[in-house]
């Protein structure tokens, strides 16, 4: 307790077991108050076996003999294989509130080993004790559960402890996660030394979290203390003046500074200086003799089409190139892009395959995104590195945007344009997003535009056992048990029925269309236990006479060919509705679906995934007996919510390319 008095100047104390006594490592929790000079403003009252009626009592001790407001905040060690005392904790963290401290409760990870062992059920019976606590106090109080993280075996020293490096890189993380929760200022971050952000980025670049979708600590700190000015100078500035000064110093910054400030500033200041910003990118864009145009995109499948392409490419101002990063994803993922490149190449456009991360790539100065997530394989192309005043980023969605999980991407907060398949999805977002949707446009879907064309005559070669076979597409997702593919995948479950019922019914010919990353999950989550085992598996497939495993792009015409399609893709919710054909789409219990699929499956037909008579019946009723009884649903469905080329008078194609060319054209 001595070291609690006033002269010691520490503001904070930690309580828990052994587990927080020794695996925390306080010179990585940067404070502005120091003990004895040396680089910790807390101490550890941590101990063997320490439960939480002990914490609470040291804690109520050490509040009677402090000053209040000398504590500024608790960290509250808990364990998941210990039973939360909900009186205890709540009682602990009142009294915490009622001296002026923050209470904030704190998990800390454990061994791999010891990870793998335990429960999904414990574990959300002790999140939901927790939270229902926290709720009892109005929020008041804060949770940081670091069991989640993906920690090294390396830095353990045994299955309990971790070793000082091992501290240290928790401690830190620790650390980030009270900056985020307002517990630690950005001054104190900012002075915290070079050590604190190596250790961070050393061991947790690859943590979606700590890097918040691209955004440095370093950078949010900057942006928020930026954001403390623009405030105070508002008061005596004209706001004129102030935006002119943001406006100035965020233009020469790259992108993972504006991300930030998407969080930092209201939706009226950011949507103003969001608008100026692009202003003077436009402005200095539009003087070029050329205008270098790329597109990039993770997943060959994720094309947005031809035509869009050849439209830049047919006007002598603009220079496209398609960047293809071969060393991506998986093996089969991999083999298609070499595929695909070859398809791209074949159509006389420029290709770019970019091999390893330090290959140089011209700067773009119009960089189309197709795929919503920050992460990627390439420096060149990650937006949060790109500068602000030299590159325009605009965002065309792989598929109808229909998981509910996109919502807040900072991909939508920075991007020059936006534009969207459905204005049904654009309105959505309007309404979600917290800035609105301002520089979101309805356009259409490119990807499509070619079932709007007259004069193309579809092909493909289907394997058929007979004649009058029926052409059936299966198209199984890969997010059989994550919580970042939407759980929507039903392969689990049905995957050999299918094998099964294409092998008894040579009265249909069969697609089989993977998504990319099906590979990888479906060996990874043990529904195969090698990789040999799934290899053999597809080609069980193509052995049949009446079957064949496609992947990679251009399938449109797969879906031109075919006469129906079973799958359980949100993409393919959407765009297969543009061919006009029944569609079986295999649902799961624990997966929500958007506005838009809710419309569309109106005129779809549903089947539980797991549900395999049902699966049968129903193929045998619409694809074998030709019972597509909502048919004309489907076609009112269609004209109210897809038609765009209806809503807007031109191709997709064309609408983006005449937006964009526009407003980029000298005066």
């Amino acid at each position: 307790m001595e070291n609690l008095n006033e002269e010691s100047r520490a503001d904070f104390f930690v309580t828990g077991n052994e587990y927080m006594r020794d695996n925390l490592d306080l010179k990585f929790i940067p404070r502005a108050f120091l003990c004895n000079n040396d680089n910790w403003g807390g101490v550890i009252l941590a101990s063997d076996n320490q439960n939480l009626q002990q914490s609470f009592s040291i804690a109520k001790n050490i509040f009677e003999q402090v000053k209040p407001g000398t504590i500024k905040f608790v960290l509250i060690g808990l364990s998941t294989d210990q039973t939360v005392e909900e009186k205890v904790l709540e009682d602990y963290f009142k009294l915490c509130l009622d001296h002026g401290a923050k209470p904030v409760a704190v998990v800390l990870p454990v061994h791999p080993m010891i990870k793998k062992t335990y429960k999904a059920d414990v574990l959300k019976n002790f999140r939901d004790a927790i939270n229902k606590v926290r709720k009892n106090t109005n929020w008041k109080a804060k949770f940081i559960n670091l069991l989640d993280i993906n920690l090294s075996d390396k830095l353990f020293q045994d299955k309990t402890h971790l070793n000082s490096e091992g501290a240290a890189a928790v401690t830190a993380l620790l650390s980030e996660r009270l900056y985020f929760q307002d517990i630690i200022s950005p001054q104190e971050i900012f002075n915290a030394g070079k050590d604190f952000f190596n250790v961070l980025g050393k061991y947790f670049s690859h943590e979606r979290d700590f890097w918040s979708g691209d955004r440095p600590l370093t950078h949010h700190i900057f942006c928020k203390m930026a954001c403390e000015d623009f405030k105070r100078l508002s008061k005596t500035l004209p706001r004129e003046t102030c935006m002119d000064l943001m406006t100035n110093v965020f233009s020469e910054l790259t992108y993972s500074y504006l991300a930030c400030l998407a969080e930092l500033l209201s939706k009226d200041d950011y949507n103003e200086l969001m608008t100026r910003i692009f202003k003077m990118t436009v402005e200095n864009i539009r003087r070029k003799d050329k205008i270098k145009v790329g597109f990039y995109f993770f997943q060959s499948s994720h094309w947005c089409g031809d035509d869009l392409y050849n439209l830049f490419a047919q006007d002598e101002r603009f220079e496209p190139t398609i960047f293809i990063p071969k060393d991506r994803w998986n093996e089969y993922e991999r083999n298609d892009f070499l595929n695909d490149s070859k398809k791209f190449k074949a159509r006389g456009f420029n290709v770019v395959e970019m091999k390893n991360a330090s290959l140089d790539i011209p700067k773009q100065d119009i960089v189309f995104r197709v795929n919503p997530y920050p992460e990627g394989p390439m420096p060149a192309f990650c937006l949060a590195n790109l500068k602000v005043k030299e590159t325009l980023p605009v965002y065309i969605p792989y598929s109808f945007v229909l998981s509910p999980g996109l919502n807040y991407l900072f991909l939508y907060n920075i991007s020059w344009k936006m534009f969207f398949p459905s204005a049904m999805s654009l309105e959505k977002y309007r309404e979600k997003n917290k800035f609105g949707m301002p520089r979101g446009i309805y356009s259409g879907y490119p990807k499509l535009d070619v079932f709007f064309k007259k004069d193309v005559e579809f092909k493909f070669d289907w394997k058929m056992a007979r004649p009058d076979a029926k052409k059936i597409i299966w198209a199984p997702h890969w997010s059989i048990d994550t919580m970042g593919g939407g759980r929507r995948s039903s392969f689990r479950w049905n995957h050999k029925f299918m094998y099964e019922f294409a092998k008894a019914h040579p009265e249909i010919s069969w697609v089989v269309k993977p998504h990319p990353q099906l590979f990888a999950s479906a060996f990874n989550t043990r529904v195969f236990p090698t990789r040999e085992a799934l290899n053999e598996y597809f080609q069980k497939w193509n052995d049949l006479p009446n079957a064949q495993v496609y992947s990679g792009a251009y399938y449109q015409n797969i879906f031109a060919t075919s006469d129906g399609m079973i799958h359980d893709s949100a993409s393919f919710i959407g765009e297969y509705q543009y061919v006009d054909k029944p569609m079986i789409f295999l649902t799961r219990e624990d997966k929500e679906y958007d506005y838009l699929s809710v419309e569309i499956f109106k005129g779809s037909y549903l089947v539980v995934g797991k549900d395999l008579d049902a699966t049968a019946a129903m193929i045998q009723r619409v694809f074998i007996e030709g019972d597509d009884y909502k048919a004309a649903e489907r076609k009112e469905i269609f004209d109210k919510f897809l038609n765009y080329p209806k809503d807007n008078g031109m191709s997709a194609s064309e609408f983006i390319f005449k937006n964009i060319s526009e407003e980029l054209r000298r005066d």
